[in-house]
């Protein structure tokens, strides 16, 4: 597949995401704190940047996948703009608090650093957070196995340091969530090598109703574990980053 965001892709992911964004986020944010402005870099189908509305004035969620950035969530206070995070379009001192929701692993740079420092307010708040949705059991019931592959993908990347941050916390926990079967279905779709290979085992026209019925053959519900992470910061722009 040569579009790992392609736009079939792209419509299971954004039709149902496990919903803990919120979860992490009301967990990892200062409570009772309502913020003005809240950037979402990496905001995919703006799954995160909804989660963080709730936090929020508004949010600008920013992506360079115009597949993912046409499926986003649409909602009051929400805009999107495609780009990356190392050449924020915003003015300095603007944003309150910034979120990488899973992006923080391709986006970390110096350039990155350097535009978070620019475009937050004093003491603005920073959190990168990511969950691993572990699916093996569920697609091996399917029939299916993927081949184990090296990666240096790092669910727990953090911005450790940081001239330009303070660390205020670091958590790692593991949570199960109910689910359904086309809810499940969505959610094995939303990713290039696991849609690959389940089209492959069920066929490519039909593949998604097919494992929405093999699941409900072996029941209604389902339930998922999901490894959690998350980090928050506190920007301390009076200390430039070197």
């Amino acid at each position: 597949m040569s579009d790992e965001y392609s736009d079939e892709i792209s419509k299971h992911y954004a039709a149902y995401r496990p919903p803990i964004h919120q979860d992490i986020l009301g967990v990892a944010l200062p409570k009772g704190t309502d913020f003005e402005l809240g950037l979402d870099i990496g905001c995919g189908t703006g799954v995160s940047s909804e989660a963080l509305i709730k936090f929020c004035s508004r949010v600008i969620g920013i992506d360079p996948s115009s597949a993912m950035l046409a499926q986003a969530s649409r909602a009051e206070g929400l805009s999107y703009l495609q780009g990356t995070g190392d050449n924020i379009p915003l003015d300095n001192n603007s944003v309150d608090v910034v979120s990488f929701a899973g992006s923080l692993s391709y986006a970390k740079s110096e350039a990155l650093n350097d535009e978070i420092a620019r475009v937050c307010r004093n003491d603005a708040w920073v959190i990168a957070y990511d969950f691993e949705v572990l699916l093996d059991e569920h697609l091996e019931s399917l029939g299916v196995t993927l081949p184990s592959r090296a990666s240096t993908y790092n669910h727990a990347e953090n911005f450790e340091g940081s001239n330009s941050m303070v660390e205020q916390q670091v958590n790692q926990a593991t949570i199960t969530l109910g689910v359904s079967s086309e809810q499940l279905a969505h959610v094995l779709f939303s990713s290039s090598r696991r849609y690959s290979a389940l089209s492959e085992h069920y066929g490519l026209n039909h593949a998604f109703g097919a494992v929405v019925s093999a699941l409900s053959e072996m029941n209604e519900r389902h339930t998922i574990s999901v490894d959690t992470y998350f980090s928050t910061y506190q920007v301390n722009v009076s200390t430039p980053p070197v």
